[in-house]
């Protein structure tokens, strides 16, 4: 079974988090969703949303991907964690599917993953960005990292992820069957 963690910490964005859970679980993906700290996690706009469990980095190595969503402040308690970083470190380092929308690209920035790639993110946050090569397409694709600029592509970044996992066929079922 292909697995997957999406980190959720206060401040998320509902799309950016929710897209992915609902379109990778309905590919057949089995979705870890781990909250930052606490199992309670409110989102930008106060939507509380119950993780399945507490974020802990040595616990939370066995997936195939992580998916980091954006969000103001969710990004910034991201890319404050160290724990949070050392894990992207680590499931890039073993070439697995490192994922991240809008601002939450930052964090690969700080984890040292971009050098060299090709990646896309929320345009402010392409201003903070010191390393990589910006792009402003809605997705990017660049081996192993795959990046999203915004709410507004949450369905296409899903779409992207759970082709890299499943493959084109599964991808396109299911977001033929969301009438997208």
């Amino acid at each position: 079974m292909v697995k997957a963690l999406i980190i959720l910490a206060d401040g998320f964005e509902e799309i950016e988090a929710i897209a992915p859970i609902d379109l990778l679980r309905r590919a057949g993906i089995e979705v870890l969703v781990a909250g930052l700290g606490k199992k309670q996690i409110c989102s930008a706009r106060s939507v509380a949303i119950t993780a399945d469990e507490i974020f802990d980095a040595e616990k939370h190595g066995g997936f195939d991907a992580i998916i980091l969503p954006g969000g103001m402040p969710g990004t910034t308690n991201l890319l404050n964690d160290n724990g949070v970083i050392e894990a992207v470190k680590k499931y890039f380092a073993e070439q697995k599917l490192c994922c991240a929308i809008c601002a939450a690209p930052r964090i690969f920035d700080k984890a040292g993953i971009l050098q060299n790639r090709n990646f896309t993110c929320f345009p402010t946050a392409a201003e903070e960005i010191k390393n990589g090569n910006y792009s402003n397409e809605a997705v990017v694709q660049d081996k192993n990292i795959i990046t999203s600029k915004a709410a507004g592509t949450a369905v296409d970044f899903s779409y992207a992820i759970i082709e890299y996992l499943l493959g084109e066929e599964v991808a396109r079922g299911v977001v033929e069957k969301i009438y997208y």
